[in-house]
């Protein structure tokens, strides 16, 4: 790979950093700098390389901290860049989702549960399902875009991946990453968004599903259960934050049983709960790996795939662990600095999350 203006260069990192040496490493400029602290200043340094379609590097090798300077490789987007596609996915997505929310709302087990024959209601619940999941999935990837806007990195729309009716309504939506990722701060930053977002999101979702709710006795509860079994239907298991959030709408003698928005919300918990686990196809492998080596983050992965498979989540699992070979270990441009104490106390936040929304589907 060829510079074309070297002396551009050196001028460049100069003005950021102290440099005590310059030589080529197998044809790469290569810096050898004083400076421990380079965060920021090799921050600026790819804002300002960046626009000579340059890209630098920061690693650390015998106690030195050596800069490189790459020409910026030239990536073909996987998907055809179309202004169309993703408005296209999004339409079909919201249709799986409202046909599986309105084929949900007309079954027999739904009826036992909420009372509702009607198309109207069957119509509105499925409209208020399809609304519920379509914002968890579609805020989740917002707040990946927003975080990269923030950190000076290139994205894609989100493409939204419809699903199966009656199966899963939807795949969610993928954002492809334009830019590399300049530090750890970052990486932890551009995995978390998401999640968060979408958590959130999903909070709310459970708050309407509270309100809209058909609250019964515990008695008639398990006279409900019981028919609901003999017609083949049954109950999910809800995650933690079900039961923390039953007691802030009083009626501790009562059992609510929730319309098809109760499955948004527990969908959107879920989501959440499997993004943040640590492999690195999910958002919780770059949140993880923002602190953890690479082999200490495939490590995490395998554990990851462990906790899956034995908890319900086998074909997911599978999928993971498929993947999991095929899948480089894409590290930041500054892999000298690391992650903000801040962010690092913020794992416990991360850590709670995933606790709080996920849902054994069995146990050990």
């Amino acid at each position: 790979m060829y510079i074309d203006n070297i002396d551009l260069v050196k001028s460049i990192v100069t003005r950021y950093f102290t440099v005590s040496d310059v030589f080529l490493d197998a044809g790469i400029l290569t810096f050898n700098v004083y400076d421990e602290d380079i965060k920021e200043k090799f921050r600026n340094l790819y804002r300002e390389l960046k626009q000579y379609d340059l890209i630098p590097t920061a690693t650390k090798e015998d106690g030195r901290i050596l800069v490189r300077v790459f020409p910026k490789p030239r990536i073909e987007p996987p998907i055809p860049r179309t202004r169309t596609l993703p408005l296209i996915l999004f339409i079909a997505t919201l249709g799986t989702i409202a046909i599986d929310g309105y084929l949900r709302s007309s079954t027999t087990v739904y009826e036992i549960i909420t009372l509702k024959t009607g198309f109207i209601d069957r119509f509105l619940d499925a409209l208020l399902f399809a609304v519920s999941l379509i914002a968890i999935i579609g805020i989740h990837e917002l707040g990946h875009k927003i975080s990269a806007k923030i950190d000076y990195m290139e994205s894609s729309p989100p493409y939204f991946i419809p699903g199966i009716p009656t199966m899963i309504p939807t795949f969610g939506a993928v954002i492809f990453q334009k830019s590399p990722i300049i530090n750890r701060d970052d990486m932890f930053d551009i995995g978390v968004s998401g999640p968060i977002a979408g958590f959130l999101v999903s909070i709310g979702v459970l708050i309407l599903s509270f309100m809209t709710a058909r609250w019964v006795p515990i008695t008639e509860y398990e006279v409900i259960q019981e028919q609901v079994t003999r017609v083949g239907g049954l109950f999910l298991p809800p995650p933690l934050i079900f039961y923390l959030a039953r007691p802030l709408f009083g009626r501790p003698d009562m059992v609510p049983l929730f319309t098809i928005v109760g499955f948004a919300a527990w969908l959107g918990m879920l989501i959440t709960a499997l993004n943040l686990f640590p492999a690195w196809q999910l958002d919780g492998g770059r949140i993880f790996r923002s602190f953890l080596s690479s082999r200490q983050h495939r490590i995490a992965g395998y554990i990851s795939v462990v906790i899956l498979a034995v908890t319900g989540y086998f074909f997911f699992a599978i999928l993971i662990l498929m993947m999991m070979p095929r899948t480089p270990d894409i590290p930041p441009l500054d892999q000298v600095s690391p992650l903000s104490k801040g962010r690092k106390t913020a794992i416990i936040l991360v850590i709670a999350i995933l606790v709080l929304t996920f849902v054994p589907l069995r146990f050990f």
